[in-house]
């Protein structure tokens, strides 16, 4: 997910936007593994107009993935919990802040398996990503693979040091996963 920790480009106007956007996405994914419902899908949230792209809804949390950055996001929580009482705070001159949404928004495109990309970015538009990393791939791998839907930007990023005899690596598959951009 390479340029996630930089928010540098976000446009000022956008930037309440985008805060609020991932301090409530961060904060429904800790308050939903506190509750022990990361499986169910999320109520759909408040999609901002600033958000470049199309998500694929309703959200959901890969609980594994949580769980390996349930240290790091609680921490990220109580740093953005600062801004979150005082929005007169937020501003793109604040290296702080800026580093912490990078930080919070890396995290949550790992967890959500989305991308998100607000105005004034120059990275790919939001939508579905996955990526996936292995030693030795034996048997099938998919990174994608939808039956009538998807119809955003989508990724997939499938990396192996090996592939055995009869292992096969499937990036997408479709019907329809359109790549609108």
């Amino acid at each position: 997910m390479s340029g996630a920790a930089d928010l540098s480009m976000v446009a000022s106007s956008a930037l309440p936007a985008t805060f609020t956007f991932l301090y409530q996405r961060l904060d429904a994914a800790l308050s939903r593994r506190r509750s022990g419902r990361t499986a169910e899908p999320e109520v759909e949230p408040d999609v901002p107009a600033q958000l470049v792209g199309e998500l694929e809804l309703p959200l959901r949390v890969d609980s594994d993935r949580l769980e390996a950055r349930l240290a790091a996001l609680e921490a990220l929580a109580l740093g953005m919990a600062h801004y979150q009482r005082d929005p007169a705070q937020l501003t793109a001159e604040d290296p702080l802040l800026m580093q912490t949404l990078g930080r919070v928004r890396e995290a949550l495109e790992d967890i959500y398996g989305q991308r998100f990309t607000f105005q004034g970015e120059r990275r790919a538009q939001s939508g579905p990503l996955s990526e996936q990393l292995y030693d030795t791939v034996a048997g099938e791998v998919t990174g994608m693979e939808a039956q009538d839907a998807i119809l955003g930007s989508a990724t997939s990023t499938i990396r192996a040091r090996h592939v055995q005899p009869g292992g096969k690596i499937v990036g997408m598959k479709a019907p329809v996963i359109d790549g609108r951009g």
